[in-house]
């Protein structure tokens, strides 16, 4: 998975650069377009060979797991406001039902809140790619967002009404490098750090689904039963 990544975006430099030196050695001139689109494809296939590997550091490091208490409504509201004017512009409308008197967690919020931000990338994604090429009617394109007490356990349920999960690969979506997306688009490793930011914190993640009609994924905790 790692080769596979990382071996697209250094085929693209090398091709450049290869370039770049035969048109050097032969004292040819490279027109202006031609030099900037490729300075620009370089840039483009460097950075994407950078997130590779930051998420490689993420999902190997096996530091200490820091827990405090945490208010999973507020967590769950910055991640939202982090992809809410891209939402917007896309059209998609946010549902938000959350549990007023939510009981704490024992997590780390700024780990929480990359597993949610995971999550709202992928229903993005999944209800982008359900009307690609369509025109949507108001209010169509949809992710919605739940949370519960019950049981001593705190429940978060991120669903969308995307193109949904097939059954065939469900198991599979937590392995580090399985992705549906194109080469470029993803590496695979959301939604298996996030299964690590979960279990970490004593909780568990699981998806339902229906092809073609959306996805729920949903994460419980141990809730902080407080004197």
């Amino acid at each position: 998975g790692v080769a596979h990544e990382l071996n697209q975006p250094l085929s693209v430099i090398k091709t450049a650069s290869s370039y770049l030196r035969r048109k050097a050695s032969n004292h040819e001139r490279v027109e202006e377009d031609i030099l900037k689109t490729m300075a620009e494809e370089i840039d483009g296939h460097v950075d994407r060979a950078s997130r590779i590997i930051n998420h490689m550091r993420e999902f190997g490091r096996k530091s200490e797991v820091a827990k405090e208490r945490v208010e999973v409504n507020r967590v769950l509201q910055r991640a939202v406001e982090f992809f809410k004017q891209q939402l917007k512009l896309r059209e998609i409308e946010v549902v938000e039902d959350f549990q007023e008197d939510l009981p704490p967690i024992l997590a780390d919020s700024n780990r929480l809140e990359q597993v949610f931000v995971n999550l709202l990338i992928n229903a993005r994604d999944a209800v982008e790619k359900k009307w690609e090429g369509r025109d949507p009617k108001r209010q169509e394109k949809r992710i919605s967002l739940k949370t519960r007490s019950t049981e001593g356990k705190v429940t978060i349920e991120v669903t969308d009404n995307g193109t949904g999960i097939p059954e065939g690969i469900r198991e599979k979506i937590f392995e580090p490098f399985f992705t549906t997306k194109k080469v470029g688009q993803g590496t695979g490793l959301g939604l298996s750090i996030s299964y690590g930011i979960v279990h970490d914190y004593d909780g568990t993640i699981h998806v339902e689904s229906t092809e073609g009609r959306g996805a729920t994924f949903i994460i419980r905790f141990p809730r902080i039963h407080e004197a």
